[in-house]
């Protein structure tokens, strides 16, 4: 991959993504490798389609001591440009590991204990959101198009919006949304909502989300929300009233609840490929059980790592004739490394599956194997292709991708998914349980591994279809599509 360098210049752009980091990450080394995962493999394929800008934070060398700003021209992607606002390693540190992971990713997930409130901190994660502004108003054409993402640029949309009234703005939140009291708990609450509030249309996974993020500009924004009766069934993440749009500074903010889906193209393809499928054959036959479980995730709390070890534990427990017949790949990849708290759920995970192994475990059977690295997108669908049950069930999650992959993979199988990812209420199909029972999920894995064939194929064929045709396509297309009309 050939990358140049060069000093940031004027280049109008009528279409710009902006997240907090690019689809190319850069190595110490000096060189460049391509982001295929979240937020990066969603939004690369737009910017091949359409062209443009996409804007994101670079660390700042010495060599850049003076330098903002950094332009990154990629010669495979001919259509568009990524523009860096450089940071210094420490602004870095406080932006992206401080506030966005200490202050924000608890709460919007509903984990205030694990909320810390460092000094500073709010006045890096501002700058860095000016700093944004700043770059985008320079660059962006008149009435040009602006797609932010997630929550570490909660204040970009009203900075744009000053600097730039042309602007069409659009937002999209990848996590959760907590309800007023729990996201009351923040002091910049109210920056952070009106923030948001500067664009003209905002997205959330699912509909309790944008009912939550209503409530709370109502509560603590006077903004005047319209609702109307939710028609979402009894689901846990299912709201009794929704809200499409609120009005607030005289003007009107539209909200979508729009799921994300997966890759389809990318996944029919390696699905297919011989390469995979022997893979997993060989995957298969090497792990020598009757059934194979798989769960893959980030390490993160959210995400449940040690819980999913106990539920693994009350499976056995519960139903002592899996032992030595069920096997878990645990695939946890590492999530902000560094990060103490982090680090320690790591090293708690793997006390968990070592004990559990240690004490179950025979020369020739493990109760989990764990994975600990980021696979490549080839590899991934080769484990999806082998395991029999797909495991998700983190403690809360926006949307949680894997079980819509596992299911554009394979013709039959079964899912085991956490109620209170935003999956599940895609995904009626799933077997639901509730992440914080151990014995509830030893339950769904016990029904899972014991479904009539007829009612397991019924079940996977709606998450198949649905996830079908609700892809990654269908979700950026909608959004763009009901930014447009605005």
């Amino acid at each position: 991959m050939a990358v140049d360098l060069v000093q940031a210049e004027r280049h109008p752009s009528e279409f710009i993504i902006a997240s907090h980091r690019g689809p190319y990450a850069r190595h110490e080394d000096g060189g460049w490798t391509r982001r295929v995962n979240g937020v990066f493999g969603a939004m690369e394929p737009v910017m091949r389609n359409t062209g443009g800008t996409w804007v994101c934070w670079g660390l700042q060398g010495e060599e850049e001591a003076t330098e903002r700003h950094r332009l990154v021209v990629v010669d495979e992607e001919p259509r568009f440009r990524m523009h860096e606002v450089l940071l210094k390693p420490q602004e870095a540190k406080e932006f992206y590991e401080g506030f966005t992971t200490e202050a924000l990713w608890p709460i919007l997930f509903c984990f205030p204990s694990r909320l810390q409130f460092t000094p500073g901190l709010w006045d890096t994660y501002r700058m860095v959101n000016e700093r944004f502004a700043q770059a985008i108003a320079r660059m962006a054409a008149p009435r040009a198009t602006v797609w932010i993402q997630d929550f570490h640029l909660m204040l970009l949309p009203a900075l744009l919006r000053r600097l730039r009234p042309d602007l069409k703005l659009g937002f999209f939140l990848h996590t959760a949304f907590p309800p007023p009291d729990v996201f009351g708990i923040l002091p910049w609450r109210d920056a952070l909502l009106d923030g948001v509030l500067g664009c003209d249309l905002v997205g959330f996974h699912i509909p309790l989300y944008a009912t939550n993020f209503a409530r709370c500009c109502a509560r603590y924004l006077g903004a005047v929300p319209h609702w109307e009766k939710g028609d979402c069934g009894g689901h846990a993440l299912a709201p009794s009233l929704t809200c499409d749009r609120l009005t607030h500074g005289g003007r009107t903010v539209r909200l979508l609840a729009l799921g994300i889906g997966a890759s389809r193209e990318d996944l029919d393809r390696l699905a297919a490929d011989e390469a995979t499928r022997a893979y997993a054959a060989d995957l298969k036959a090497r792990m020598g059980v009757e059934h194979l479980l798989l769960s893959a995730e980030r390490l993160d709390y959210v995400k449940g790592p040690v819980e999913r070890v106990r539920a693994i534990e009350a499976l056995f427990e519960y139903h002592p004739e899996w032992i030595d017949r069920v096997t878990l790949l645990q695939v946890a990849v590492p999530s902000r490394e560094g990060v103490p708290e982090f680090e320690r759920l790591k090293d708690l995970t793997h006390q968990a599956v070592g004990e559990l192994n240690s004490r179950l475990g025979t020369p020739t059977w493990r109760p989990i194997v764990n994975l600990g690295k980021t696979l490549p997108l080839q590899e991934l669908v080769g484990l999806y292709l082998a395991a029999d049950i797909c495991l998700v069930t983190p403690l809360r999650d926006g949307m949680n991708l894997v079980a819509k992959e596992y299911a554009l993979c394979r013709e039959d199988g079964a899912v085991v998914l956490s109620e209170f990812a935003g999956a599940a209420f895609d995904l009626p199909g799933a077997i639901q349980v509730n992440p914080f029972s151990p014995a509830h999920v030893a339950e769904g894995i016990h029904k899972a591994l014991t479904l009539r064939a007829r009612e397991r194929r019924q079940r996977f064929r709606s998450m198949r279809r649905t996830s079908r045709t609700r892809d990654l396509t269908w979700w950026r297309t909608t959004f763009l599509r009901e930014l447009a009309r605005i």
